[in-house]
């Protein structure tokens, strides 16, 4: 999915900023962690792909549709709160782990622990 990223106070930018090239205040990427991270940021965020109608989601949000795209990125690249979303789907007890490392351990721990079972 490709994202157009705008950039609301200043349309008249024209300039690489955050790894994208803006032309006028506006820039396009197929990344969609980027995109979330950037909306986070308050650019606004839209879909290229108007035919498919899906809009981007909240950082660390993960619907159906992205859910593969998901399994293509390493624990290493997501956020916390995408990590979260991970154990509990995975059914993973994090226990006291509150860090993006202690976190992404668990995890690992989780998956070796079920590969030996």
């Amino acid at each position: 999915m490709s994202y157009k990223i705008s950039i609301p106070e200043n349309k008249a930018f024209t300039g690489d900023h955050m790894g994208l090239t803006f032309t006028h205040g506006e820039a396009h990427t197929d990344d969609h962690f980027l995109a979330s991270r950037l909306r986070s940021k308050g650019y606004t965020v839209t879909s290229d792909e108007v035919a498919v109608g899906e809009a981007v989601h909240a950082p660390g949000e993960v619907t159906e549709a992205h859910a593969a795209e998901a399994e293509k990125i390493s624990l290493e690249e997501m956020t916390v709160s995408l990590l979260r979303e991970r154990a509990a789907e995975k059914g993973v007890d994090l226990g006291g782990a509150r860090t993006k490392a202690e976190i992404i351990a668990a995890i690992y721990a989780a998956e070796a622990d079920s590969e030996v079972s």
